[in-house]
């Protein structure tokens, strides 16, 4: 059974192994992860199946907008993809209780990444309401050879039922 809860520190190594492993992520220090395991927890989450790191996403409050939530990236390991670990983790998310409530989601996705954007697609669709989609960094921004350019996804309003909860 997956269990899904807010990273603590000591799981920052295992997140940067399973970001290296997952072969479509842009990958950052093991400093980056153990920094949004203490830094920013309330906005992220883990995956674990009997104590093994499954899965992870990572996220912010957008200080400009603080109704945004970013999303930085999500990563399940290969064994356990296709059986819904990152879309729950997500719904696990927007769970939580924020202050300022959240009302946007936005992420950020490169046009090939189909399996993000079908993911982000139906939460919309699940969440009943809007996404949008616009290149926000061309490809010539990025200093890396081929790297495809990133598209910003804004999903919402979000309806709230409750403060600090979700239509799911």
């Amino acid at each position: 059974m997956i269990q899904l809860r807010k990273p603590i520190l000591h799981d920052g190594p295992n997140m940067f192994r399973l970001a290296k492993s997952a072969g479509t992520l842009d990958i950052n220090s093991c400093y980056h992860y153990l920094l949004f395991c203490q830094k920013f927890a309330s906005t992220c989450v883990v995956a674990t199946q009997k104590r093994e790191l499954t899965g992870f996403l990572t996220s912010f409050r957008d200080l400009d907008q603080p109704d945004t939530l970013f999303i930085w990236q999500i990563a399940v390991s290969e064994l356990k993809r296709n059986r819904g670990i990152a879309k729950a983790m997500l719904n696990h998310l927007l769970q939580r209780h924020f202050d300022p409530e959240i009302y946007f989601i936005e992420t950020t996705i490169t046009p090939s990444n189909t399996a993000s954007q079908a993911l982000f697609r139906s939460l919309a669709k699940e969440l009943q309401t809007e996404i949008k989609e616009q290149c926000i960094f061309e490809k010539e921004l990025f200093s890396e050879n081929g790297h495809e350019p990133e598209h910003l996804f804004r999903i919402g309003p979000l309806a709230h039922k409750s403060k600090g909860s979700f239509l799911t």
